[in-house]
Parts: structure tokens; sequence; C-alpha cells
């Protein structure tokens, strides 16, 4: 576990490792996890420019006005879209690449507890199909870029190759496993075939946000609230533990331009973790929320015996020009 002192001396030092051109993209951050790491964010650099996407135009415009408190040198934009449908996501995508030649870092969080179609589609699709539009600003980083897609790292099963749309059979078990073990075999491959970025799929942990009302009900919520706060993090803290795994060099790429540039220098007692194939710094990781490697090592070595990780991958793109006409 990395030490929260730890993390806040990194975070401390993004103002000094980082140029001023630091772009980010945060997909699902209008409350939560998403909001409080791009608060964070906002705060650590120096100019940076913040790409917010979400569906709430009124959360939208409230955290832009706080980011801009925050840090009045930055640029911080809201793009309001339902990104569970993937010509949502290329239309945001097409208005990131007017603005921006490079990113830096990719940040996803979407979930919703809504029905089948959209809860895989958030959960995996919609997913990768920000990752996929962008990859070429991603590569263009100097940083370099780092893609996060915070899920359910680590908490991967067993997932047929015949139902991987979750059509052949469903339930909410099924559904929640099948999106945790897609998230980490397509962040294996990605990282395979883009080498100079780096990918993590982060388990959150319990955070105390207000989507345990939203998924409870307010009384069932805020009872859960106070019976797992010995355990649970703060929003707060869930945003610097994000930002440090966003931009420490404990998770640099498998082959990284400029080996000399591949995020904030680790501090005392912080090391580079291993990847989900067993190699330090390898380039996908499966993590928990204090930064430390999950991979069940067994499980994701017998799918990548199995090629799941480009297969996932293939049906991935299949399913796009399903849905899109095109990959």
């Amino acid at each position: 576990m990395v030490d929260l002192t730890q993390v806040r001396s990194s975070n401390s030092a993004l103002k000094t490792s980082q140029n001023d051109a630091f772009v980010a993209v945060f997909v699902g951050a209008t409350s939560g996890i998403g909001e409080y790491t791009a608060k964070q964010l906002a705060s650590s650099v120096q100019k940076p420019t913040i790409h917010i996407v979400g569906r709430n135009a009124e959360a939208g415009s409230r955290i832009l006005e706080e980011l801009k408190t925050a840090n009045p040198q930055g640029t911080f934009n809201f793009i309001q879209s339902d990104v569970s449908l993937l010509r949502n996501v290329d239309e945001v995508c097409a208005v990131i690449k007017q603005k921006e030649q490079a990113v830096d870092l990719l940040f996803i969080t979407t979930d919703t507890t809504e029905g089948l179609e959209n809860n895989h589609s958030l959960r995996f699709y919609s997913r990768m199909r920000f990752i996929y539009n962008l990859l070429p600003l991603l590569r263009a980083s100097h940083t370099p870029a780092r893609v996060v897609t915070v899920l359910a790292g680590g908490q991967e099963g067993k997932i047929s190759e015949d139902n991987l749309d979750l059509q052949k059979a469903w339930s909410f078990g099924a559904a929640a496993s099948y999106a945790a073990t897609m998230n980490s075999l397509a962040v294996e491959y990605l990282a395979s075939e883009n080498p100079t970025i780096s990918f993590a799929h982060v388990f959150p942990g319990i955070v105390r946000t207000p989507l345990m009302k939203t998924t409870l009900g307010s009384v069932a919520g805020s009872i859960a609230g106070f019976l797992s706060r010995p355990f649970s993090s703060s929003p707060e803290e869930s945003g610097e533990r994000n930002l440090f795994i966003s931009t420490s060099a404990a998770y640099p790429p498998a082959e990284p331009v400029d080996p000399a540039k591949v995020g904030v220098p680790l501090g005392d007692g912080v090391k580079t973790v291993a990847a989900s194939n067993g190699k330090v710094g390898g380039g996908a990781y499966l993590l928990h929320y204090d930064g430390t490697d999950v991979t069940n090592k067994t499980l994701m070595g017998e799918y990548r015996q199995k090629e799941f990780p480009r297969k996932v991958w293939d049906h991935t793109l299949a399913t796009f020009k399903k849905a899109l006409g095109t990959a």
C-alpha cells in the first residue's frame, strides 16, 4: 500500500514535474470519484486543460466554477452528453480532437444502475470507444499518456467467449463479472499494442459518494455510509489516490519514448509496480484503490494462454462496427 503521505508528496510535485500543456479528459466526472480527481488535478498542475464529460449540465457548470476558483490559470471545459450511446461518444471525441493535439490523461468512471443495455455499454463499450477514438491524441502525449478506467480491477471472474455481449445469458452477477474481466483483458491488450501508453484498471474501494444514496435510496444509503465509514475513503482521499495512480512513475508504460519521463519521480519508499503480466513496469495495471497490484495471476494467465485479451478486443471492434457501421 502506498501511504497517503507518499501520495500527497507525489501529487505536490506535479507543479514542477509536469509542463503547462497537461491535458486531461474526465468521463463521468460530474460527481464522486471523477469530480474529486479532477479537482485534485486542477489544484496540482500549474496550467492544466481539463475536459469534463457528463450528462448533468447543472453539475457540470458547478464543477467548472469550482475548478476555475481552485486554479484561475487552468482551462476548463464541460461537454454534456449521454455516453451510454456510442455515437454520442464519437461526437464528444470529435469536439476534443478539434480542441487538442494531444491528451495526457483519460480518466473514466462512467457507471449506471439502469437496465442491461446501458449498464454493459457504460461499464465496457463506452469506455473502450473513448480509448479507441482518443488513442491518436494519447500517442501524441509527451508526458507520456495514461488511461485509467475505474471499475473493478482485481475482481475478474469466469467469462464465456460466446457471451461477451451478455445477450446469451445475463444476471446482475454476470454483468458485474463480465464488465470487470473485459476491462482488465482490454487493458492488457491495449498496453501490448500501445507500449508508449500506461493503462490501469482500478477498483476504487468504498468511497463515501452520492452513489450510495442513488443506488440504495436516501435512508439505506445513509445507513450504509455510516456503517462503512471505518473502512471507506472520503471523496477527497479517493481523488488524491487516483491522481497519484494517474501521474506517478510507479505505473510506467512498457516502452516509454523517453525512460526519464514516465511520470512524477518516485519518492522515498515508492516502487515501480508489477503489471498484470507480472513484469515490473509492464504498462497494464490492475490496481486496488491504494495503488497496489491486485492481479489474479492464475486467472489472467489462463485467459492470456487462450488469447482472450485479443479476442475481447476483436469482439469490441466488431461491436463498434455493428452499432456504428464502422470500427
